[in-house]
């Protein structure tokens, strides 16, 4: 890491000053991902702050996955890919009280988008696993909830693959996981008949992104949950994306 001009802290709370201003270093591209940073007395004498104070700003920089401080490795850099999901917005919308139908619909826009770019941008691997995923909901078919929830998850996380976009991937992931446990109660009392009305959703939806057919896959994904989001708004148990 380059030599780089950091001016000590001043008026407002200097942790969230420490913090804002190694998040512009790495956004400017100053600080390298996977870099590692310099050390506390180090980054102490540069802010010009205590070690307490250092140590605040960065335990909120790791809660929010930005770095990782470990005696080992020191202060390092967090990748963004190898960040799973963005937690810090879980309890953000726990706080909030999001509700299932605000959560649903931000899901759905996202879906719609994914499938259309999955289908001009997904790789021929990537078709064999979506398609594997169908045929999977077909066999599992009577399963328990949870199972059919996670294949569920799987064909829509699949879609986010294709479409390249790693960003949308982590915000899917992390939205489900806020419903999670309600989407498997749900797919707990849903009929036969439902899930497999379900199942030829996938197989239609999964045939036009192979086919590089986006305006279709889009319509389709569209139709699917429009119906869903019918079923949610009128309190049926068909609330399941």
């Amino acid at each position: 890491m380059d030599n780089i001009n950091i001016n000590p802290v001043k008026n407002k709370k200097a942790y969230i000053q420490i913090i804002e201003t190694l998040i512009s270093l790495i956004a400017n591209g100053k600080i390298k991902y996977g870099e590692k940073l310099y050390n506390e007395t180090e980054l102490m004498q540069m802010f010009n702050v205590s070690r307490p104070t250092l140590r605040e700003a960065l335990r909120v920089m790791e809660f929010l996955g930005i770095i990782t401080v470990s005696p080992r490795r020191g202060i390092v850099v967090n990748k963004p890919e190898d960040t799973a999901s963005y937690f810090p917005l879980i309890y953000v919308m726990l706080y909030e009280k999001a509700n299932t139908k605000n959560l649903f619909e931000l899901i759905s826009a996202i879906q719609i988008e994914m499938s259309g770019l999955a289908a001009e941008r997904g790789s021929i691997e990537d078709f064999l696993i979506l398609k594997k995923i169908v045929e999977t909901s077909k066999e599992k078919l009577t399963s328990d909830s949870k199972t059919f929830a996670n294949i569920n998850y799987n064909f829509h996380i699949q879609i986010c693959e294709c479409s390249k976009n790693d960003i949308c991937k982590k915000l899917f992931k992390t939205l489900h996981m806020l419903i999670k446990l309600h989407i498997e109660q749900i797919i707990k009392r849903m009929t036969l008949e439902k899930r497999k009305s379900i199942i030829i959703y996938y197989s239609n939806i999964c045939e036009a992104i192979i086919n590089r057919n986006s305006k279709q896959a889009e319509n389709l994904m569209k139709e699917y949950l429009q119906i869903t989001y019918k079923s949610l708004i009128d309190g049926s148990i068909t609330n399941i994306f």
